[in-house]
């Protein structure tokens, strides 16, 4: 069995997406995706009408699309559709209960969000002569995160994903748990990532693939099981204006192989998609660049020293404080900032390990590593 798997999909200043317009931006990457069993994309924003529905209120942008996009997803041939991420809410549960329809009206699963928290945690099962694969999504604990009683995405909680990985392996041959998490813009996993991705293969996934920095980041095997730390983006056009080779117009498809034996192989598809928004997937010269660069970010990971002291040098680049007012809405958007720092895990394990340079007298390391970091942002292609 083939599946592949794309990084973040959102359709911002997209509005008018069609079949052919769909059709030009995939032109490179259909030969790929069509060799695939499964395809499976995590859609990052609620397809469904932004007048029918208020924004919450959140630090952070509010992205919402038409139902019209739902033709890119068509045109891909997904069969399933993540939810698990930090925007998928933005709507409130209009949104969501409206996207979730269409997606059951075009034939495309979907995991990660739902009217509660199990719903949302609800799996996805694929079968092919005889194998069968448990997708799970789930997310960081920003916002729009589903409660008891509340539609969201299903937010990281190690005992429920547990438990639920526990009883997937009752019913499938495999699990693969697909998270939305981790430090934007940074172009290694944080140490304490690594160590949860990890900790979710203890648990019993068979693999870990992961999204949401906005960059690629590197990939490894672990115990025998595939984790990637992040794709990068898939489709998403930058907030602001962005060097054609800022590392947010980066990314890689990730492709699991499972054999007959129920052993899995990663195989891994660079591309960029700057020009006109048509997905480039390298090939020749640019690929063997693409593909040395990400064996050399993934090398760092097999150093613990030194991917902590890489992540030092990152967040003393990008620290972030509560401010004492802010463009969401004043005082009460210092209080929206400063809930996202201390419930989001990668945004408090940054706030947490800021606080720990300043407290331990760190920062030379700190920014002699920032200069090494910034380097590992610039792109080899």
């Amino acid at each position: 069995m083939k599946l592949i798997f794309t990084g973040d999909v959102n359709f911002r200043n997209m509005y008018h997406m069609n079949e052919q317009t769909a059709s030009e931006i995939l032109e490179k990457v259909l030969p790929y995706t069509e060799q695939a069993d499964f395809r499976i994309v995590n859609l990052e924003e609620p397809l469904a009408d932004a007048e029918k529905y208020e924004p919450i209120y959140k630090s952070g942008p509010n992205l919402i699309a038409p139902q019209n996009c739902i033709s890119f997803l068509d045109v891909l041939g997904v069969d399933v559709a993540v939810l698990a991420n930090n925007h998928t809410g933005d709507y409130g549960d209009g949104a969501i209960r409206d996207t979730l329809a269409l997606l059951d009206s075009h034939g495309i699963k979907h995991a990660g969000a739902g009217k509660n928290i199990d719903e949302a945690y609800n799996s996805v099962i694929l079968e092919k002569d005889g194998t069968k694969v448990s997708i799970l999504s789930v997310c960081e604990n920003e916002f729009g995160i589903a409660t008891e009683t509340k539609y969201g995405s299903a937010g990281y909680n190690a005992r429920r994903l547990l438990n639920k990985i526990k009883s997937e392996k009752e019913r499938a041959d495999v699990v693969i748990v697909v998270f939305h998490g981790g430090n934007e813009y940074n172009p290694l996993p944080a140490p304490v990532a690594v160590d949860r991705y990890r900790l979710i293969c203890d648990m019993g996934a068979d693999a870990v693939i992961a999204m949401h920095t906005h960059c690629p980041q590197g990939f490894e095997t672990y115990d025998g099981k595939p984790i990637v730390y992040s794709m990068g983006n898939f489709l998403f056009q930058s907030f602001g204006e962005k060097d054609p080779k800022d590392s947010w117009f980066y990314g890689y498809m990730s492709i699991l192989n499972i054999d007959a034996d129920k052993k899995i192989s990663l195989e891994v598809l660079p591309y960029n998609y700057y020009s006109g928004n048509k997905i480039n997937v390298f090939e020749g010269d640019d690929k063997e660049k693409m593909m040395a660069y990400l064996k050399k970010i993934s090398d760092i990971i097999q150093d613990p020293e030194e991917l902590h002291r890489y992540y030092m040098g990152w967040c003393c680049g990008y620290r972030y404080f509560p401010k004492a007012v802010d463009e969401y809405g004043g005082l009460k958007g210092t209080f929206a900032a400063a809930k996202n720092l201390l419930t989001c895990e990668a945004h408090c394990d940054k706030l947490r390990e800021n606080y720990r340079i300043l407290n331990d007298g760190e920062e030379d390391i700190a920014r002699e590593y920032e200069i090494k970091a910034k380097e590992l942002m610039k792109m080899p292609v």
